[in-house]
């Protein structure tokens, strides 16, 4: 059971994408190592299999302060394995292309500024396999004096647009935006209940008629029927706590993921 040809990101950092006509992209998120590297390397290739716009590879940090419950203790199993940022590049590398979908590493950026943000983007060319960074705490403004490197290396940097974001703010986020546009579907940690209202509906279209690039809503998408009333309006679904609780068990996860699938096939439908 798989999605089909999708509107991809290529490993360059490059979309083929086209709005109206390209399949709903469907974004799970992984923490890497949970339960361990192995069945996170089986996961990946499912995920390619069955033609996901892109895979968030979380890489565990010890104080992650935008997730939830189930991603903070998925982080800490993983970290029992010292799954670190330069460690998992290598493991990435090794991987054979074909069995790897668009990869976006998630991530605090502590573990950016502590190898090098150069330096990450260097060694994330190299392996051809890193698609871009989504930094949920580093602010647009933050950002500046990064954007041109990791622009100039390939990596595309995600934009964050929250319901509470200023019309004037969310222009300009949009605007340097790269890859994708993460819509914050609720505020507060992942894994929260997300209730689907008619300004978040609003705030997706006016992003869509800014930007080229896809406009993808996360945070809170527990059900798969939830994933395809997200898609009747925006261009993605991230789906995040809802699979990172199945991790520990390969059935249970493949099961809840080829679910996913199904929906975001049917949401534009």
């Amino acid at each position: 059971m798989t999605a089909g040809p999708s509107a991809k990101v290529s490993q360059s950092g490059k979309s083929s994408f086209k709005r109206g006509t390209s399949p709903p992209a469907l974004i799970p998120y992984l923490v890497a190592g949970d339960p361990d590297m192995a069945t996170t390397r089986r996961y990946l290739r499912l995920a390619a299999s069955a033609g996901v716009f892109a895979v968030e590879l979380g890489v565990p940090f010890s104080d992650p302060t935008a997730d939830g419950p189930v991603i903070q203790e998925a982080a800490r199993r993983s970290l029992r394995h010292e799954t670190a940022l330069s460690e998992l590049l290598d493991w990435i590398e090794k991987i054979p292309r074909e069995e790897l979908p668009p990869l976006y590493l998630m991530t605090y950026f502590n573990l950016f500024h502590h190898m090098g943000v150069e330096s990450f983007c260097h060694r994330a060319r190299e392996t051809g396999r890193v698609a871009g960074v989504v930094i949920p705490d580093l602010s647009f403004e933050d950002a500046r004096d990064y954007r041109p490197i990791f622009r100039s290396y390939g990596i595309n940097l995600v934009g964050f647009v929250s319901p509470t974001t200023p019309l004037d703010r969310a222009r300009k986020i949009v605007r340097e935006a790269r890859g994708f546009v993460y819509y914050v579907g609720l505020m507060g940690t992942t894994g929260s209940a997300l209730s689907l209202t008619s300004s978040a509906r609003e705030m997706v279209k006016s992003i869509q008629e800014w930007t080229a690039l896809p406009v993808c809503l996360g945070f809170g998408v527990s059900e798969p029927k939830m994933a395809q009333e997200i898609l009747g309006f925006a261009d993605g679904v991230i789906v995040g706590s809802r699979l990172v609780k199945e991790e520990e068990d390969p059935g249970r996860w493949e099961k809840t993921f080829l679910e996913f699938v199904a929906a975001s096939r049917k949401g534009k439908s």
